[in-house]
């Protein structure tokens, strides 16, 4: 597993913001940003949104955005091979 979303929440929390303030600077929802957290990214609407929402979370709690995706393409390779999706 990639521990990307544990990573996030933790970077968030370091920095004292709720949830709720994340989703209204960034103006990604708080369902995402939770999927995102519980790397439950099936709940994401796919594609290029899935991209973009990670790196700006990412970037907004001060994650390096690439190896954010890096971790996110690692966990879908994961489970791709796994369940053969």
């Amino acid at each position: 597993m990639s521990n990307l979303g544990a990573r996030l929440k933790k970077a968030r929390e370091a920095l004292s913001l709720p949830i709720e303030k994340v989703a209204a600077e960034t103006r990604i929802s708080t369902r995402f940003l939770a999927a995102i957290e519980n790397e439950d990214f099936q709940v994401l609407p796919g594609g290029i949104f899935n991209r973009g929402f990670i790196r700006t979370y990412a970037e907004h709690v001060g994650v390096d955005p690439e190896q954010a995706l890096a971790r996110s393409e690692e966990h879908t390779s994961e489970l791709q091979s796994r369940f053969g999706i």
